[in-house]
């Protein structure tokens, strides 16, 4: 259940960050599954997946209430969401690194943490190095939104398909 409110984070705001919906109604979606998110990981038993499952659902906790942030103030605070972007992104690779230790095969919760953490840094050039190019925003929104549906099909496939996909 994580990783598809990690990836329905990540579709609402790529569709914000693509430049197809507005600040407000982008907020009230990104806002309520990362409060769901985060209630899970304080309530539930979230941990019990891994370290990298663990830290995902934390960093998407806190990743999506400051993307409501950013949405609600529409683009008064892009450069500071950059460098939060930035944190969240490396911490995203110190999961996928935490779940390639014991030098096992990647696990579904490792890859989502590898595209996280990539389009996070993608996140973070757009808004803190060219928060002026409107045309390369809209490209790492898509690029944002077609990860979160990857992501999504990620936590499906394995209960759908088993070892079939991935």
């Amino acid at each position: 259940m994580e990783l598809v409110l990690i990836g329905a984070i990540f579709v609402a705001y790529g569709w914000y960050w693509g430049g197809v919906t507005e600040a407000r109604t982008t907020a009230y979606a990104v806002g309520a599954a990362s409060l769901l998110l985060g209630f899970g990981f304080a309530f539930g038993e979230v941990g019990a997946g891994g370290v990298a499952f663990g830290s995902l659902a934390a960093l998407g906790a806190v990743y999506g209430l400051l993307a409501t942030a950013n949405a609600w103030n529409e683009s008064a605070q892009d450069r500071t969401y950059g460098l939060f972007a930035l944190f969240f992104g490396l911490a995203a690779f110190l999961g996928m690194a935490a779940d390639l230790e014991g030098g096992g095969d990647l696990t579904d919760a490792g890859l989502a943490a590898l595209l996280i953490g990539a389009t996070l840094v993608l996140h973070f050039i757009s808004a803190a190095l060219v928060p002026v190019n409107k045309g390369f925003k809209a490209l790492v929104g898509w690029v944002t939104l077609l990860v979160g549906v990857f992501i999504v099909v990620i936590a499906f496939a394995e209960e759908a398909f088993g070892d079939m996909i991935l």
